[in-house]
């Protein structure tokens, strides 16, 4: 009788069936590898009905609070200098289909979100590795094709169109016995539209609308997706112009800003933007994450940042577009460095287009943010206004030094959805120890 109770006691204490062991146990890929870990194991039971993914209601901007006590120099302007409405055609970005009986059960078990419940909604979410790093940053819909299906059994992912074969060929190797067809649509088939501001294209049977709640609401941000032959929208700004808007708002999209294997959801803000729900059962790479939230401290955000020149006498207060290619000169991965300092790197310099980019920087060297708890630098390393950055022009990447000896600098803005979302945040937590 003794080791049967001894059985039911590691059961309730939370032991993981044997698939998820499995699971869990795989070693992390390398970056240029598929990641090796089968998804279908810790999907949730059959019957699991489409939950509706939780919203966000966020309260009215209050300065009250330290955090949100924001100087002009580190707070994103609204006026950038950058189209106010537009659409542009994303050819960076591309769809796979996944449809079948199984798909929902399927994608639940590998994504951070939920999925989304109706053909007007998009669902902001990640595919993580074992190990909690990032592997894909995507957008999933339900397939406006398939509007008839009832429980709904067809979704797309939008993914770079950079990283679609290779997320196509992960999904298809470890889709295992679910039963679900994975296809890479082409150009031909479907493509991708941001749309912006008052900005409009008529909708028709082949055309299809979807709020992008990554971005103020107040710009009325959208989505659009065509399908085969429909005459596409006329477009009236360059794809540059939409990653520009993004770096302005500091909202990092595929695999050249959220590295793959490397970046972590929390750093690259997908909590904040509504691309983790975590409420919702198990997914590939959930424990580091629901760690993170609950007892980390992220002391590395991802950040709009303005590249000027060494020449300049002081920073920019403001975040603004100038064509000047300085961003075009420093390499990704380069480390951006306290002017007049040594020590460790404030941050890593993304990417860019002309002068505005994003910057990957510890919170309390390149901003007035504070963070909780315990200090995360150095006695007098903190930020102080005035305080300027510089990074090497033409670095080899990945933390290496300039070759040419040549340096501009680069100064990180806060945006305002930041500060609110993480006093959010903080307010929670504080009412939970409470």
């Amino acid at each position: 009788m003794q080791p049967v109770i001894r059985r039911r006691i590691a059961v309730g204490a939370g032991t993981l069936p044997s698939s998820a062991r499995i699971f869990s146990s795989v070693p992390s890929p390398r970056p240029s590898s598929l990641p090796t870990s089968p998804p279908q194991s810790l999907s949730r039971p059959k019957q699991t009905p489409l939950y509706l993914p939780r919203q966000r209601h966020h309260r009215p901007f209050s300065v009250s609070s330290p955090l949100l006590q924001e100087t002009s120099s580190q707070s994103t302007p609204s006026d950038s200098g950058l189209p106010t409405s537009g659409i542009s055609r994303l050819a960076s970005r591309s769809l796979i289909s996944l449809s079948g009986p199984d798909a929902a059960k399927f994608l639940r078990g590998i994504i951070t979100n939920e999925l989304p419940t109706d053909h007007n909604t998009l669902a902001y979410a990640a595919f993580l590795s074992a190990q909690g790093r990032v592997l894909n940053d995507v957008l999933v819909y339900l397939d406006p094709r398939s509007r008839a299906s009832s429980p709904p059994d067809s979704f797309l992912v939008e993914v770079s169109t950079a990283e679609a074969a290779t997320l196509t060929k992960h999904l298809k190797r470890y889709k295992l016995r679910s039963k679900c067809t994975i296809s890479l649509l082409a150009p031909e088939q479907a493509n991708v539209y941001a749309v912006w501001g008052s900005s409009d294209f008529a909708s028709t049977e082949n055309t299809h609308y979807y709020p992008d709640a990554r971005f103020p609401s107040s710009e009325s941000w959208r989505r659009l997706l065509t399908f085969g032959a429909e005459p596409q929208p006329a477009t009236t700004e360059p794809e540059q112009t939409y990653h520009l808007l993004r770096f302005t708002h500091g909202i990092p999209e595929s695999q050249s800003e959220l590295i793959r294997d490397s970046a972590l959801p929390h750093e690259s803000n997908l909590d904040l933007l509504g691309g983790i729900d975590f409420r919702k059962g198990c997914y590939v790479g959930q424990e580091l994450t629901i760690r993170t939230e609950h007892r980390g401290v992220v002391r590395k955000r991802i950040l709009p940042a303005m590249l000027y020149p060494s020449s300049s006498p002081s920073p920019p207060a403001q975040l603004r577009y100038s064509d000047e290619d300085l961003a075009g000169k420093i390499a990704p991965g380069t480390n951006v460095t306290r002017l007049g300092r040594r020590g460790r790197p404030a941050g890593k310099w993304l990417g860019g287009i002309g002068n505005l980019g994003l910057v990957l920087g510890r919170l309390e060297m390149m901003t007035d943010l504070k963070l909780p708890g315990e200090a995360a630098v150095g006695v007098g390393m903190g930020f102080k206004e005035g305080d300027e950055f510089e990074v090497e022009v033409g670095g080899q990447g990945e933390g290496q030094e300039g070759d040419d000896g040549g340096k501009v600098r680069v100064k990180a803005f806060v945006p305002g959805w930041l500060r609110e979302r993480l006093e959010e945040k903080m307010e929670k937590k504080e009412r939970r120890r409470g």
